[in-house]
């Protein structure tokens, strides 16, 4: 019989609804308080408080491999930076709510952060700076991101649960099954101040073909504090995170994988990934105030009026794209 964990999980999938398309940044919870994302579709209302990015991927599609070494990799396609930022202390955690993501489009789930301070333009934390001079450092890659799963025999899993590949558990169907969400730890070591906080699903269910993985990039503005400034940040380019060869990108995910390699580069010392059991359902009590960064190292409240969100299992809402997406 599988774990406890994964008859959860599989029992949870199940239920997961089928949709065509991908996804875009629903909210984030912060300590029980939502921050709005940013839905990129056209004729959608979005949240003048929205702590999530501006992206043009008005079909909620992705950046493929053969644009990782252009802007659009950074923070999705023509990604803009908003006004305000969630504020969070270091050790917490930020639920990152996906709006809806498809079964069988497996893949990892990864994170990083970049922070904003001292960078040009940096005077309003990282609503000003330019993207292209952010630097990251990996904070979750969702290790083991593939496992596998069951008796091993053709078409199924033991204990008769809906996952993406059968025989195979992967990081996105964790995700699903905690309503198309995913959980990150703030690391304790970060200096306090403005970051982007970076989170990105690798789509593999095309990835045998050259050119076939897909890319979805969602970035959104923290206010950190609390930290006590020990972690030593990294220094990585966006645009030299992948390369269309990497092993876990150009790979046949039904071939009969015993094992993945996580592209990009390794998580930090000091960053403290989520393990799969504790990807929970998290529920906002109530809308967040985000925060104005003002002088480098001082915020205020932001005082538009933000629009109220109805908390909810996320079923997901897509347009109608190819099969293909």
């Amino acid at each position: 019989m599988p774990p406890p964990l994964l008859t959860t999980l599989f029992s949870l999938l199940a239920f997961a609804p089928a949709v065509i398309g991908h996804s875009h940044l629903g909210y984030i919870i912060v300590n029980g308080e939502l921050y709005h994302g940013f839905d990129p579709r056209p004729n959608e209302p979005n949240s003048p408080a929205r702590v999530a990015w501006f992206t043009g991927a008005t079909d909620d599609g992705f950046v493929a491999p053969d644009a990782y070494a252009s802007p659009d990799i950074i923070c999705h396609i023509d990604g803009v930076s908003p006004a305000a930022h969630a504020p969070v202390r270091a050790g917490h955690r930020v639920h990152v709510q996906w709006n809806g993501w498809p079964v069988g489009h497996v893949g990892p789930v990864l994170t990083y952060l970049a922070p904003c301070g001292g960078l040009e333009g940096s005077e309003s934390g990282c609503t000003g700076v330019d993207k292209r001079q952010l630097r990251w450092t990996k904070v979750d890659d969702s290790l083991p991101v593939m496992q596998l799963v069951g008796d091993g025999d053709e078409g199924g899993n033991e204990g008769g649960g809906v996952v993406g590949v059968p025989g195979q558990l992967w990081a996105t169907d964790v995700l699903i099954a905690a309503n198309n969400s995913w959980q990150v730890e703030i690391p304790r070591g970060l200096r306090d101040g403005p970051y982007v906080l970076r989170q990105e699903i690798v789509a593999l269910h095309y990835a045998a073909e050259v050119n076939g993985a897909q890319n979805y990039p969602l970035c959104m503005n923290l206010w950190v504090e609390g930290g006590d400034g020990s972690m030593e940040m990294d220094d990585f380019d966006a645009t030299e995170f992948y390369r269309a060869d990497d092993p876990g990108v150009l790979l046949n995910v039904t071939a009969g994988l015993t094992s993945y390699v996580v592209p990009g580069p390794t998580v930090a010392a000091g960053a403290t990934p989520v393990p799969y059991a504790q990807q929970n359902i998290s529920l906002a009590r109530a809308d967040g105030t985000p925060v104005v960064v003002t002088r480098s190292t001082e915020t205020v409240p932001f005082t538009q009026v933000a629009m109220p969100t109805e908390i909810s299992r996320v079923k997901g809402r897509y347009d109608s794209r190819s099969l293909r997406g």
